[in-house]
């Protein structure tokens, strides 16, 4: 089975020095909370329409144009959104980034119990400017967490690979989505293919985080599809990639969504660091799968 790509653009850039410095974070940080005080200020819609790229992906459900898809919203004023920056990371050339958290939507002035919540990605590029612009947002829900989340983002130092050999995530992905189409399942490709430190966003479930609990929740899948297609996007060390996708749960039948992918480059291996699984409502019931028969002798 072949798979080819329908976009892949490549930015291969090389930094000054491969040591992450905590200062490189700040402008992302400041793009995540600039949006975040426009949304309480503005609103959402405003917010929006004031960060993304002319030509970002937004996934309401489906993958739209973002600006496109804003500019005919009529969000209720009362409504509010909130978002809660835990990680982020940028890549070795200071020009693609990432931004993960907890996202609240309330009304203001009622009860806390109409509020929803859930987790959101947000990829960043930086722009000739210099500043940070939205190229795709994603985000998942999920009841109220029920301990409390951290207002503090995650940081941990770490060594960069310059890519200076511009090696391409693209044969990571092939064989990664080849494998998971195997008895091996999702849960095999995870172990093969992820980093040790990588999250897990799936709609209606709290954040996985590390390798060893995201394979054993991605395990559950006895069966994954994935189209032919894919996009693809990187800059030196760091690269997304996202795709329709259709998978199967033995407890819940076939599923089609979205899946959000993000690539790092690690002692010349590319590893996912995040995943996302957002789904696309269908008004047809699951096709659960009968058990299997046990043969007679």
């Amino acid at each position: 089975m072949s798979f080819k790509a329908f976009v892949i653009t490549a930015v291969v850039v090389a930094a000054a020095n491969g040591i992450f410095a905590q200062a490189e974070l700040q402008p992302l940080a400041d793009a995540q909370r600039s949006f975040e005080q426009l949304a309480t200020d503005k609103g959402m819609k405003a917010a929006f329409l004031e960060v993304l790229k002319d030509d970002a992906i937004v996934f309401e459900p489906a993958p739209v144009n973002g600006k496109v898809y804003w500019e005919y919203q009529k969000p209720d004023p009362s409504t509010l959104l909130q978002r809660t920056l835990t990680y982020s990371d940028i890549d070795a050339g200071g020009l693609l980034g990432y931004t993960t958290g907890n996202w609240r939507t309330y009304q203001k002035g009622k009860s806390e119990g109409l509020a929803k919540f859930g987790q959101y990605v947000t990829i960043w590029e930086r722009s000739p400017g210099g500043k940070f612009r939205a190229s795709v947002d994603i985000a998942v829900s999920h009841e109220k967490l029920p301990f409390a989340e951290t207002n503090t983002p995650i940081t941990k130092k770490q060594k960069r690979d310059l890519n200076v050999r511009g090696w391409s995530p693209a044969d990571a992905l092939t064989n990664f989505l080849r494998l998971s189409m195997t008895s091996a399942r999702l849960g095999g490709a995870y172990e093969k293919f992820s980093g040790e430190d990588v999250r897990i966003l799936r709609d209606g479930a709290p954040p996985i985080i590390g390798k060893k609990l995201a394979v054993q929740a991605m395990d559950e899948y006895v069966s994954v599809s994935f189209p032919r297609k894919y996009v693809l996007f990187q800059s030196t060390d760091m690269a997304y990639t996202w795709n329709p996708c259709n998978f199967d749960n033995s407890n819940e039948g076939m599923v089609e969504g979205n899946c959000l992918h993000i690539w790092k480059l690690r002692k010349k291996k590319w590893y996912i660091v995040l995943g996302v699984f957002a789904p696309i409502p269908t008004m047809r019931k699951p096709e659960l799968k009968s058990p299997p028969k046990k043969k007679s002798h």
